[in-house]
């Protein structure tokens, strides 16, 4: 269970047929700098236990922030690693690299057990950290005249993770050129920008995308909007990156809560089009084709609904707000269609905040997508009593989530017609892991039927659902932090 990675040797451990190497670094880097090598060690590297989860906070109250040492540091560009045991390849393994999602504020890799993945899917799980919120998505080296700070750190250091696995993984029994990178919610935004970083692209064969794509991360006009503020608040000036990198931690988060309720249906903390590591804007996204690779993505039926349940409002749920984010960024016209196409009801109302946030910018992707490369799309309709086919309740089904918190938000335990229809949804993404494509009964998303892959307690494939909805949006997408007001 011992192995020698480029900056050490790691000890891991086996259970249940797969073996694991917890918390193993994969970068450092000090504060608001970009990450870099691992300094090398001398002894065996005890990797049986979780790393600490990058520093956080979820809502607008800095008495939310999670700092406490050792679950939480700074020092946390670590990884996790599943390998299964036997199986079909011998030899090298394909992989699976996990992008969780968390709003860009939160979250973490730790959370996600690639056990049942690896074992049942006889591939390679890796779980990742990366920086979220103030210290890894604002806009300081812009607003700040801070050329030692890179933009979009977060994404900085997905990337270096993925080089961690090419230059590592083959020592873990996996195979460099067979990686597959996927994630939920701002892991799936994640996938969808990295599927447009040009640097990226040599890191990984194929993509899966859950619930999210590009239209949730910011203009570079507001991302410098959003970074300007914090400086205010933080009372930082040009060049101020000693005070940046010294003051204390929590001071940090109390801006986040200060920006964050300042602007109520955005996340000020978020990616941005940075003309550098990603194109300068949408517009010139949507003008370069993505990376030429196998893409599965999809979306859940009623995703708003999360957001309507939770505290804070990071995300436009109100008809008043929608329709003037629709106005701004589409014009008249444009809104007037996509208006039209939905009741004037609390269930059309819910349709309309779920496909402008998730589930249009996601199926737009996709169209876009299947012009120059394999592409298949589903929706999630498994219904919750009480939130529906809410936003991540998909993941409850595919990752072994035992706890009574998971089995409430599940709408019960991991069983029956659940925990099969969370099989089949594990095995069509291992499939593609494996081989590119997903597991049979699954046609590819073509512009001319739009074929879906509808998963529920019986899975259907149904051609071009909420077509008059597709049709009004006419492929365009419309987010709160692109508009550089």
């Amino acid at each position: 269970m011992t192995i020698k990675t480029l900056a050490g040797v790691v000890q891991g451990k086996a259970a249940n047929g797969v073996r694991r190497w917890l918390g193993v670094p994969y970068a450092r880097q000090e504060r608001f700098a970009a990450p870099g090598p691992v300094e090398p060690w001398s002894d065996v590297r005890d990797a049986t236990s979780m790393g600490s989860q990058c520093p956080q906070m979820y809502g607008n109250s800095a008495k939310r922030a999670m700092l406490q040492k050792p679950t939480f540091a700074e020092d946390c560009l670590d990884l996790n690693i599943y390998v299964p045991e036997g199986g079909e390849d011998v030899g090298r393994k394909p992989v699976y690299v996990w992008i969780h999602g968390g709003a860009f504020v939160v979250g973490t890799g730790n959370a996600y057990d690639g056990s049942r993945m690896a074992k049942t899917g006889d591939v390679i799980v890796v779980t990742i950290n990366y920086r979220v919120g103030v210290l890894g998505l604002v806009n300081f080296g812009e607003a700040l005249g801070l050329p030692d700070i890179p933009s979009n750190l977060g994404l900085r250091d997905q990337i270096a993770a993925l080089e961690w696995v090419r230059d590592n993984i083959a020592a873990f029994g996996g195979d460099p050129e067979r990686v597959t990178i996927g994630g939920q919610s701002a892991g799936s935004m994640s996938v969808s920008l990295l599927l447009h970083a040009k640097s990226a692209w040599p890191l990984f064969r194929g993509a899966i995308m859950q619930s999210g794509a590009l239209s949730l991360i910011h203009s570079r006009e507001k991302s410098r909007k959003f970074a300007r503020r914090f400086a205010e608040v933080l009372g930082v000036d040009q060049g101020d990156l000693v005070a940046m990198r010294t003051m204390d931690l929590r001071r940090l988060f109390e801006a986040q809560a200060t920006v964050g309720a300042e602007n109520p249906g955005t996340i000020p903390a978020a990616p941005w089009f940075d003309d550098d590591l990603l194109p300068g804007s949408l517009a010139d996204a949507l003008s370069q084709p993505a990376a030429p690779v196998p893409l599965i993505a999809g979306a859940a039926r009623d995703e708003i609904r999360l957001f309507e349940l939770m505290p804070g409002e990071i995300l436009p749920t109100k008809w008043p707000d929608i329709e003037m984010l629709l106005v701004r960024q589409l014009g008249q016209a444009h809104a007037a269609r996509i208006l039209a196409a939905y009741p004037r009801t609390t269930v059309g109302r819910r349709a309309l905040a779920t496909d402008l946030t998730f589930v249009m910018p996601t199926r737009n992707f996709a169209e876009r997508h299947a012009n120059h490369s394999p592409t298949w799309f589903y929706r999630f309709d498994y219904n919750h009593p009480i939130a529906g086919a809410t936003h991540g309740l998909d993941l409850t089904l595919t990752w072994p989530m035992q706890s009574f918190r998971a089995t409430l938000a599940r709408g019960g335990s991991l069983s029956g017609k659940r925990g099969a229809l969370g099989e089949r949804m594990v095995g069509h993404y291992a499939h593609f892991v494996r081989h590119l494509t997903p597991g049979p009964g699954w046609p590819a998303y073509m512009l001319t039927d739009r074929s879906v892959k509808i998963f529920n307690y019986e899975d259907r494939v149904e051609a071009n659902p909420d077509g008059a909805r597709v049709a009004a949006w006419a492929g365009r997408d419309a987010g709160a932090g692109l508009v550089s007001d």
